[in-house]
């Protein structure tokens, strides 16, 4: 996988149970250990083209007192694109488990 189809595979998967603005998007990511140091200003291009592409919508939502917010939602075709990116996920960590298990087992040899 590619470095922007991961960042979009986070972005949808933060949105999976409820909408939220720009910041709450960063530090779900945040909280769960992805995607390092994300920040809030990186992931607005992420967002727009994942709305172009029709997998997130947004709405401008206005909180009392404060200043409008820009909301996503992902939408069927985001969940949708969310399981497929999931899918290349559970094949690619088992491929590199595969490998490091064989690679660890071959390296430490009879004599270990």
């Amino acid at each position: 996988m590619a470095f922007r189809s991961d960042i979009n595979a986070l972005i949808l998967a933060a949105l999976q149970t409820e909408p939220l603005h720009g910041y709450q998007i960063v530090r779900r990511i945040r909280e769960t250990g992805g995607a390092g140091k994300l920040s809030e200003g990186q992931i607005y291009p992420f967002l727009h083209k994942l709305e172009a592409a029709g997998l997130v919508s947004a709405e401008w939502q206005t909180d009392t007192g404060g200043a409008p917010r820009r909301v996503y939602q992902i939408s069927e075709a985001g969940t949708k694109e969310l399981e497929k990116q999931r899918e290349h996920w559970r094949k690619f960590v088992s491929g590199v488990g595969s490998i490091l298990m064989v690679s660890n087992s071959t390296a430490e040899g009879p004599n270990v």
